[in-house]
């Protein structure tokens, strides 16, 4: 399987999607920055990810919530010396319930890793992505993010943003060839979905995948130099579904759709 670049740096890498990720591109030999906020589950992953042929994997702690930790992340994807390929934007944060019945500091953590974060993180890689005339950014957005839905407001709204900004980005650069990909998943067996409250008891089974399906669609999808991918073919059929019905039909949809996670 065709991967974008030698070289890769995962936000969000020590379990679900990223960590699935991490997996797939050290398998093929990409040398690898993974960062998350827990250090012990980072040494999980890397003595996973060991093995002949397989990719050199660094490891770099960090709460992208936080100013220094932070800069430590931008420090790495702008060092001239090691230059990063495929910055991999993994890192994020769900809350769910009654908006008026929430915290709003739960809202800010989802605003600042979901999309402050993936922004800040964008800005940084993209200059030297563009001296060099290469490179990938993969966004992890949702399918969420196409029909906004009660008790996901905020949530939805952030990845509805990753959606967007990825789209606009991707045609900005494409004169200096750095792709950039928005990867939907829909429902996905991962420990996000469960501490979110979606077991998938109340879905059918053809409507989730598992974090390694998604990973390989999402590096197919990054290296072919598509715009948007939904992962999964019923959600692909969902997202196009979104397309054509008025926006009132797709909130009623949703509201269904939320009542069963």
């Amino acid at each position: 399987m065709q991967q974008p670049g030698n070289t890769a740096l995962v936000t969000g890498a020590s379990s679900g999607i990223g960590a699935a990720i991490a997996r797939q591109l050290a398998i093929a030999g990409v040398d690898l920055t993974v960062v998350a906020r827990r250090r012990d589950r980072l040494d999980e992953l890397v003595t996973g990810l060991a093995g002949p042929g397989r990719g050199q994997v660094d490891t770099l702690v960090a709460d992208l919530t936080n100013p220094a930790s932070m800069a430590e992340v931008v420090a790495r994807l702008t060092d001239p010396d090691r230059p990063v390929d495929l910055l991999v934007n993994c890192a994020g944060v769900g809350a769910s319930g009654p908006f008026a019945e929430g915290d709003f500091d739960a809202y800010r953590q989802v605003i600042d890793l979901n999309v402050t974060a993936l922004v800040e993180l964008s800005h940084a890689a993209v200059t030297p992505m563009r001296e060099r005339e290469r490179g990938w950014i993969m966004n992890i957005s949702s399918l969420g993010g196409h029909a906004p839905g009660p008790g996901f407001a905020v949530y939805s709204a952030t990845k509805a943003f990753v959606t967007s900004f990825s789209e606009s980005l991707h045609e900005e650069l494409n004169s200096s060839h750095v792709v950039v990909t928005a990867i939907c998943p829909g429902a996905t067996h991962t420990e996000f979905g469960e501490t979110g409250g979606a077991t998938g008891d109340d879905l059918p089974g053809f409507l989730w995948q598992s974090a390694d399906q998604v990973a390989t669609e999402a590096l197919v999808a990054t290296a072919s130099g598509k715009t948007v991918r939904v992962t999964g073919m019923a959600n692909r059929v969902s997202a196009a579904i979104t397309t054509v019905l008025p926006r009132t039909a797709n909130r009623k949809i949703a509201a269904l759709v939320a009542d069963r996670l």
